[in-house]
C-alpha cells in the first residue's frame, strides 16, 4: 500500500468513526425525547402529561379553564404546534382573537410554522356582525367541522374561547344543548380542547367540567417573596389517574414547565 493510500484508508476509517459518533449521539437524542403513551395525546407542559399518565386520553372533550392573562391561548398553541411538529393533523378555531394576533403570539413563544391550522372565525363574525343575530353559529360551527373531517381527518381540535359560542348562539337550555354539543365532538373523533374564559370566581357557571371528559384550570397565586404565580391543575380526567395537586407553570426555553409546589428551586 503506497502512503497515498494508507493516508486515504486513515480518512476512511476517520470519517467512519465520526459517522457512527454521530449516529450514537442522535440515538441518545431520540431516547432521552419523552414518548407519547399509547392513546394519549401530549399538553406538553413538561412535568403535568406525567402526572396525566401521559397526556390527555385521545378522543376527549376537555376544558382549558382561567382567568384573562392565564396563558390559556398560549399553552393550547403549544400543544397544537408541537403535536403538529410529531406529525399530528390539528385545528385550532379562533372566534374572537385574529390569525396575526396568534401568530405574533406564536412567535414571541419561539414557535415558527405556517398559519394553515388557523380558522379564524373572528374575521368572518367582523365581516357579518350585521346578521350575527340571524345566525346559528353553533350549527354553522358544527356543519364546518363535518366539512372539515370530510376533507381531513383531524385528531386534535381548539376552540378558543367557549364563551363566545354562549354569546354567539342563544343556548335555551343550556346544559342539555352543551350536551348535545359535546357529543357532538366525541363523533367526530378528535381530541377537543375548548378554552373557557373565567368570570369571577367560577371557572364553569353552566357546569361545564360535569359534560366534559375532562377540566384543567389555570390560576394565580400570590408567593411568599411577593411574586405571582401562576398555576396549573387537573381538575378531572375521565379514565386517567391523574393528579389533582396544583403545579407551578412556567414558560422558557420554547417550552412549558410544571413543577409541584415546593420544589420550584429544585
Amino acid at each position: 500500500m503506497t502512503p497515498t493510500d494508507e493516508g486515504m484508508a486513515r480518512e476512511v476509517a476517520a470519517l467512519r468513526r465520526e459517522v457512527q459518533e454521530l449516529r450514537n449521539a442522535l440515538a441518545q437524542i431520540i431516547g432521552a425525547r419523552p414518548k407519547m403513551a399509547p392513546g394519549r395525546v401530549r399538553t406538553f407542559v413538561e412535568g403535568f402529561d406525567e402526572s396525566l399518565e401521559g397526556g390527555i386520553p385521545a378522543g376527549h372533550v376537555v376544558l382549558l379553564a382561567g382567568p384573562s392573562g392565564s396563558m390559556k391561548t398560549s399553552l393550547a398553541l403549544s400543544m397544537v404546534y408541537h403535536n403538529r411538529r410529531e406529525g399530528a393533523s390539528a385545528l385550532y378555531i379562533s372566534l374572537e382573537e385574529g390569525r396575526d394576533s396568534l401568530l405574533r403570539t406564536m412567535e414571541r413563544l419561539g414557535m415558527k410554522g405556517g398559519d394553515d391550522f388557523i380558522v379564524d372565525i373572528a374575521k368572518l363574525r367582523t365581516e357579518h356582525d350585521v346578521l350575527e343575530g340571524t345566525h346559528d353559529w353553533l350549527q354553522i360551527l358544527k356543519d364546518f367541522l363535518v366539512r372539515r373531517m370530510e376533507k381531513d381527518k383531524l385528531q386534535i381540535l381548539v376552540i378558543d374561547p367557549l364563551n363566545s359560542l354562549y354569546s354567539l348562539t342563544e343556548l335555551k337550555y343550556p346544559r342539555r344543548d352543551l350536551f348535545h354539543f359535546f357529543t357532538f365532538l366525541r363523533g367526530l373523533g378528535v381530541t377537543a380542547l375548548l378554552i373557557a374564559e373565567s368570570e369571577g370566581d367560577d371557572d364553569f357557571p353552566n357546569h361545564e367540567e360535569f359534560l366534559a371528559d375532562g377540566a384543567i384550570t389555570l390560576s394565580y397565586t400570590n408567593a411568599p417573596d411577593g411574586r405571582v404565580d401562576l398555576r396549573i391543575r387537573c381538575l378531572k380526567m375521565r379514565h386517567a389517574n391523574h393528579a389533582r395537586d396544583y403545579f407551578r407553570l412556567d414558560f422558557g426555553e420554547g417550552r412549558f414547565r410544571a413543577r409541584p409546589i415546593g420544589t420550584e428551586g429544585q
